[in-house]
């Protein structure tokens, strides 16, 4: 488990993007893109 991840989740919830997430928190977009793929591994994907 690693903080920045869930921090960049709800950042990207928050701002709706993936690029303003980045910027915000001052990381790469595919930095932010891999976060969030390691978050749906660690939770078992979306049912959806």
């Amino acid at each position: 488990m690693n903080i920045q991840k869930y921090m960049a989740f709800v950042k990207v919830v928050e701002l709706g993007s993936f690029t303003k997430a980045a910027e915000a928190l001052d990381y790469t977009q595919s930095g932010i893109s891999r976060m969030i793929n390691d978050l749906e591994t660690e939770w078992g994907g979306f049912p959806f």
